[in-house]
Formats: C-alpha cells, sequence, structure tokens
C-alpha cells in the first residue's frame, strides 16, 4: 500500500503550487472536528483556494504579493 505524503488525503499528491498544498492540507483538519464544523472549514478553505488560484503567478515569484493576501 502506497503512503500519501504527510498532510495529503489518500489519492491526492502535492499540485506543485506550495500555496495550493498548504491549503489543500488544512482539509485534513475536517477530521478531527465535529460535523457541524465541516461547512464553515470548507467555506474557508474554498475562499482560500480562490485567492490562490487567482493570484498572479509572477507577483508571487517576484516575491510579490498576492492581491487579496494576508499578510
Amino acid at each position: 500500500m502506497r503512503e500519501e505524503p504527510a498532510g495529503h488525503a489518500a489519492g491526492s499528491g502535492p499540485t506543485g503550487d506550495p500555496a495550493v498544498d498548504a491549503v489543500v492540507a488544512r482539509a485534513g483538519a475536517a477530521a478531527t472536528l465535529p460535523t457541524s464544523a465541516h461547512n464553515g472549514l470548507y467555506a474557508e478553505l474554498l475562499e482560500d483556494l480562490q485567492r490562490e488560484l487567482d493570484a498572479d503567478p509572477a507577483a508571487v515569484m517576484t516575491g510579490g504579493t498576492a492581491p487579496g493576501a494576508v499578510q
């Protein structure tokens, strides 16, 4: 049986984008939360993932901040 990297769900792997990988890895927290808290976690994850996917890759690569990024 293949072991998954820490923070990744079974069958998933790194995306190659560390910021996206960090958001995806946080989804594992759902396992430790009551079901009633899942909706809030998923909403937060989706918002963060959207922000990362909308970010200008050139700005991030040159050390700039993505629009809407928390500093």
